[in-house]
């Protein structure tokens, strides 16, 4: 049986119109990772291993970017401007239904499981580089944002957003 690794090499050498597919969890884990580190067994399984850990004790989120309605661009702060699912059931059954060819990405949550609401800290206001893992960093507390802030960004904001299960 190929281990995550092995599955990750097998897609990303994949033939042109092949199916080959690796799964949200296996994807999440591996684009966490410095691109150097991708290219290490090692490093791959054992942040596949932290991941699904981290699932377990209900310390990610998937968050979907809704900036955009109608023409008009939304912004952080908005309450339409993102939502988050406590699972990757949960946002395969909203896409399915309000935006079939959407797509979410997993985060991590700082501070503990994730709560009905959660902190979202964006380095770059403007940004929508929601596939990478550094645009933005979501926190179970206010408590904790505001600790973060305070030592990693003094002048930067946070907003809260409710979870959707």
């Amino acid at each position: 049986m190929n281990d995550a690794f092995d599955q990750v090499w097998q897609w990303r050498e994949k033939p042109t119109g092949s199916r080959v597919a690796i799964s949200n969890e296996i994807y999440s884990a591996v684009m966490s990772l410095p691109e150097a580190q991708r290219t290490s067994r090692e490093a791959v399984n054992a942040a596949v291993e932290s991941w699904s850990a981290l699932r377990r004790c209900g310390q990610t989120v998937w968050v979907y970017l809704n900036d955009y309605n109608d023409g008009d661009q939304r912004k952080p702060g908005d309450p339409d401007w993102v939502k988050l699912f406590g699972s990757d059931d949960a946002v395969e059954r909203w896409l399915q239904k309000y935006d079939p060819e959407g797509v979410a990405w997993e985060y991590k949550v700082e501070d503990g499981p994730r709560r009905a609401a959660l902190w979202i800290y964006l380095a770059d206001e403007h940004s929508s580089a929601i596939g990478d893992p550094a645009w933005a960093k979501l926190f179970a507390s206010r408590q904790a944002a505001e600790q973060w802030l305070k030592q990693n960004a003094p002048d930067g904001k946070t907003w809260d957003y409710p979870l959707e299960e």
